[in-house]
């Protein structure tokens, strides 16, 4: 983990760096791996240094929820009642660092610093699960994929208007609410009005920024 400017990030001292990284466990992520699933005990925090991470849910119909897209700096594995709410999944190769909850609340309650750091953590996730709510009440899925690409871009552009889509079409599609056909034809629509060019399934280019921040501003 290191410093980052956005708020929604945790931004460490090479103290507090050292603090959690002595206490974590490393884990080399691959693919699909599943870090822990919906109900088992939580006993530790997660923390993403390289890669992608999905959290999700599995309804009792076998429909499969994406809650949210996890990526490097980001924590995850908060709980409820002593268990996980989510499972979560990788989705690409990647490092992540299992945090005993315990060791962990014993560095926080020494740091008021770390402990506030945390704090604005928990109230970007906040942020975000408001963000994926106002995405899936919007009737039109080229506007909920024109968003979701907004977003991704805000979280892993690197300064040019190239977006990094390193989850499945499926993903995205458990993300928005819709079905793999409508964020296919999404995507198709999104091609034909000149916003966005794809590069196959893992690369979107923003070929007009003003025009596609107007349909993402349009609710």
């Amino acid at each position: 983990m290191r410093p980052d400017e956005d708020g929604g990030h945790v931004r460490l001292n090479a103290r507090q760096r050292e603090q959690l990284m002595r206490i974590g466990t490393r884990l080399r992520l691959q693919p699909r791996m599943r870090l822990y699933e919906e109900g088992d005990e939580a006993n530790a925090v997660y923390a993403i240094t390289e890669g992608a991470v999905k959290s999700y849910r599995e309804l009792p119909s076998g429909k499969r929820v994406v809650c949210a897209f996890l990526f490097e700096r980001d924590l995850f594995g908060l709980a409820e009642l002593g268990q996980y709410v989510n499972s979560a999944q990788a989705v690409t190769a990647g490092i992540a660092y299992r945090l005993p909850l315990e060791e962990l609340a014993r560095i926080l309650k020494q740091d008021s610093e770390l402990q506030f750091q945390f704090l604005m953590k928990v109230t970007h996730e906040l942020r975000e699960s408001h963000r994926r709510a106002v995405m899936i009440n919007r009737k039109d899925a080229p506007g909920r994929l024109a968003m979701f690409i907004a977003m991704m871009h805000q979280r892993l552009s690197t300064g040019d208007h190239r977006v990094p889509l390193p989850m499945s079409r499926s993903d995205i599609a458990a993300f928005l609410g819709l079905s793999l056909e409508s964020v296919c034809r999404a995507a198709a629509d999104l091609e034909r009005r000149n916003l966005v060019k794809f590069e196959g399934r893992h690369v979107a280019i923003i070929t007009d920024p003003a025009r596609l921040a107007r349909l993402v501003a349009t609710l």
